[in-house]
């Protein structure tokens, strides 16, 4: 997609401006003839020095209000300061078409890193791999799990995650074949053990948010 010059968008502006404004015809007029003929100077700083048309040499500074005659002393609105209103919105509709798309950031969790999460209806959430790549790091040595009870329909695992500082954290996740993702129906209860490790090692990572493993099936349009 082509993107428009500064003249174009503020050419576009004006119209814009005089077709909803028709009582302000004159003053969008002298704004656009300041911009236009490069008697409107940024100064870098969010102020302005805008050249007289009828003075050579005379400079007026705006800086929300202006310096000329018409605004001093008969407080008025002066075509300057239009100009220089009208001059930083058009240069801000000029950048917003050419900035690149910024991509929506995760915020950090709990030290993981963000590879490893995922948003879901606007929540993070973290996956197994990245929950004991970060145990590694603090010192995992041992992550087991034992199954407590499997039946067709219900399966309880234990996991207990072994540390060198010499901490040891357990607990229990459960699973049935209708909360875990179709494919995965047949393997429901390494399900029930993948998330039973994946809250013992938040546990000990004190890690909130919950593990991707953990959730069930979702739709297309639920995860991002």
């Amino acid at each position: 997609m082509s993107t428009l010059t500064f003249a174009e968008v503020l050419k576009a502006e004006c119209a814009y401006l005089q077709a909803a404004y028709p009582d302000r015809l004159g003053e969008i007029a002298r704004a656009h003839a300041l911009i236009a003929n490069g008697h409107v100077i940024p100064l870098g700083d969010g102020n302005a020095q805008v050249l007289s048309e009828r003075d050579e040499g005379m400079v007026y500074e705006v800086n929300g209000t202006c310096s000329c005659p018409d605004a001093v002393y008969r407080h008025q609105h002066c075509k300057h300061a239009s100009a220089w209103k009208l001059y930083q919105y058009v240069q801000k509709k000029l950048e917003a078409q050419v900035a690149p798309p910024v991509e929506p950031a995760h915020e950090p969790v709990s030290g993981i890193d963000p590879r490893y999460l995922t948003t879901i209806q606007g929540r993070p959430y973290v996956r197994f791999d990245g929950l004991l790549a970060l145990a590694h790091e603090r010192g995992l040595v041992e992550l087991s799990t034992t199954v407590v009870t499997a039946t067709p329909e219900f399966a309880v695992c234990q996991a207990v995650a072994r540390f060198q500082d010499g901490m040891v954290v357990t607990d229990i996740g459960d699973a049935t074949p209708q909360n875990v993702k179709k494919h995965l129906v047949p393997h429901f209860v390494r399900i029930a053990a993948t998330r039973a490790s994946a809250r013992a090692l938040r546990r000990a990572l004190n890690v909130s948010e919950i593990a991707v493993e953990e959730l069930g099936e979702l739709s297309d349009h639920e995860a991002a």
